[in-house]
C-alpha cells in the first residue's frame, strides 16, 4: 500500500528524517509512534505533499509521488487529518464538510449557476448527511466550531477526511484531547472506517489506544526507525523503551 523508502528530510541543517525506510501492510490500521519531536507529523508531510524531501521516495500502490503537491496526493486516493483542527471557524460544520467534498469532486461551476447538476447536489446533500450521521455530529450541523464541544470537533474532521473516499487514511493524534468515552467511540468508528476497505495509518502517543487497534506499529526516535513489528513487538524492543523511558539498561 505505501512503501517509504529512504526518506531524508533537513531544516536548517537539522535532520528531521534520516534513511526512514518501511513498507505498510495493505490492509489494515497502523500506527507511527515516537516521542515527541521524533519526525512522525513531518513524515506524514513528507507523504502527503507539503514537505519534500531531500533524498529518498514514497510509493502509493506501487506508483511514486514522491514531490507530487498536497492536491494531487489528495486526488490520488490519501486523505489526512492534522494535530491542529482545520476547521474554517466561520462556516457551520455543515458547510466545512462541503467544502471538503468539493475539493476532491470539483464539480462544474457553470452546471452549477445554471442548475444543470441538481441531481448531483442533492445526491452530495444526502452523502454529507450520512457522513456527519457516521461521525454522530448531525445534531451540531448547523452550528459554528466555536460553539462546539472539542470532541465533537475531532469527529468531525475524521468524518471529513473519510468524505473523500480515501483509499489510505492518515490520522495525526486522533485521540489526543479526548476523555475515555470519546477515545472508546473514536476507536469504533475507526474500525468500521478499516472495515471499508480503507487503510489507516496514524500517529498517536496514547499506547493504550494504539494496542487497541493497530496491526503494525513502526517506531521512529530523532528522525530514524529503530522498531517495525506487531505492537507486543515493539513494545519489547530495548531501543524503544530507551527512546520512552531514558533507561541506558533498558
Amino acid at each position: 500500500m505505501l512503501d517509504i523508502n529512504n526518506i531524508g528530510v533537513s531544516f536548517g541543517g537539522v535532520h528531521a528524517l534520516s534513511n526512514v525506510t518501511f513498507a505498510m501492510p495493505q490492509t489494515g490500521i497502523s500506527a507511527l509512534i515516537g516521542p515527541n519531536g521524533a519526525g512522525k507529523t513531518t513524515l506524514f508531510n513528507v507523504i502527503t505533499g507539503f514537505v519534500t524531501p531531500k533524498e529518498g521516495s514514497v510509493k502509493f500502490d506501487g506508483k511514486e509521488i514522491t514531490g507530487f503537491k498536497s492536491e494531487q496526493v489528495f486526488m490520488g486516493g490519501i486523505s489526512r487529518t492534522f494535530q491542529n483542527l482545520n476547521i474554517i471557524p466561520e462556516l457551520t460544520l455543515r458547510e466545512n464538510m462541503y467544502l471538503g467534498f468539493i475539493g476532491k469532486e470539483r464539480p462544474s461551476a457553470f452546471a452549477t449557476m445554471t442548475r444543470l447538476n441538481r441531481k448531483y447536489w442533492k445526491e452530495t446533500s444526502q452523502r454529507i448527511e450520512e457522513c456527519m450521521n457516521f461521525v454522530n455530529v448531525t445534531e451540531y450541523a448547523d452550528m459554528t466550531p466555536g460553539s462546539v464541544p472539542y470532541g465533537v470537533l475531532k469527529n468531525f474532521e475524521l468524518g471529513r477526511a473519510v468524505m473523500s473516499k480515501p483509499r489510505l487514511l492518515l490520522l495525526d493524534e486522533p485521540a489526543a484531547g479526548l476523555n475515555l468515552a470519546e477515545k472508546e467511540n473514536l476507536a469504533d468508528m475507526v474500525r468500521k472506517i478499516q472495515s471499508m476497505g480503507v487503510c489507516i495509518l496514524m500517529v498517536e502517543h496514547d499506547m493504550q489506544f494504539i494496542s487497541s487497534l493497530a496491526d503494525f506499529v513502526v517506531c521512529l526516535n530523532f528522525g530514524q526507525v529503530i522498531a517495525a513489528g506487531t505492537y507486543a513487538e515493539v513494545r519489547e524492543n530495548k531501543e524503544v523503551l530507551r527512546a520512552y523511558l531514558g533507561d541506558e539498561d533498558a
